[in-house]
């Protein structure tokens, strides 16, 4: 566990909410029970998908499909992880990327407002509210839900939390991340604002996701010219575009290194080391 946080924390203050799940998790192990029940169980260990962005700290998963809950740090623009909006990885669905909160705190009101948490991810796409809670009234009307009640009583009382409309809160937090944004990406995150840049332009990846010689070069000639959006908005792209690990897209993987270099990106670095 320790050298997990430490690796993708980094630098950042550990939340005290991680700790307390953390807590939660042991003191249930020792009843017989555990958080998986609810699926919102405590990352201690190296969890991160390729698909993850290097920008991303998992906290917590489902236990399903390896579906995790992050927390976003914009490249280090957000120090205060309290403030971080919480971003959800599920590797096997499209879109794999899913901003789901704007604050931890808003998102333990919202996972204790569902029968299981892993429902986050299932109601982000409908826009259809009363889709969204067919969805939800189906898990509470299963056998199953009373043994989940009794866990949604014990995460409530680690964390007093506010009932929710969670379609409404994911919709608010993509509305709002949106119109923060300067540059779109392919993960749906994009880029924030740097600085005093006021004009980006975006790489135009090849279709067939090549890495010969000519892409390559094409790659570099951006990237020599490219501002810090510009950087930040490929390195998003091409961690959805590529597998960035030593076994799949190795020449991608060493230029993403070489521009978190260049944009001395420490945190950010030494997390797609212990990664890879």
């Amino acid at each position: 566990m320790e050298k997990m946080m430490k690796n993708e924390y980094g630098s950042l203050t550990i939340p005290k909410e991680v700790f307390k799940l953390i807590q939660l998790e042991e003191e249930l192990a020792r009843e017989g029970e555990t958080l998986d029940t609810i699926g919102f169980i405590p990352i201690v260990q190296e969890f991160a998908y390729p698909i993850t962005p290097i920008d991303l700290i998992p906290f917590a998963s489902t236990g399903g499909n390896g579906i995790h809950f992050c927390f976003l740090t914009d490249f280090g623009r957000i120090t205060d992880l309290s403030e971080a909006p919480i971003a959800c990885v599920s590797p096997t669905n499209d879109p794999p990327i899913r901003l789901v909160a704007p604050t931890i705190r808003e998102f333990l009101n919202m996972a204790s407002s569902v029968p299981h948490v892993e429902l986050i991810e299932t109601c982000w796409p409908w826009n259809d509210m009363e889709m969204a809670e067919g969805i939800l009234e189906e898990y509470r009307s299963d056998e199953y839900q009373k043994k989940r009640d009794k866990l949604l009583i014990r995460l409530r009382e680690t964390f007093p939390s506010d009932e929710v409309d969670v379609a409404e809160c994911v919709h608010r937090t993509l509305q709002e991340r949106n119109s923060k944004i300067i540059l779109p990406t392919y993960d749906g995150l994009g880029v924030v604002p740097t600085g005093d840049v006021r004009t980006t332009r975006r790489y135009d990846f090849n279709p067939e996701r090549s890495q010969d010689e000519e892409e390559l070069t094409n790659i570099r000639s951006f990237l020599s010219d490219a501002n810090t959006v510009e950087k930040l908005g490929f390195i998003r792209d091409a961690s959805y575009w590529y597998i960035l690990s030593s076994d799949y897209d190795v020449q991608i993987m060493k230029l993403v290194c070489e521009i978190l270099e260049d944009l001395q990106l420490e945190d950010e670095i030494n997390r797609f080391a212990f990664r890879n």
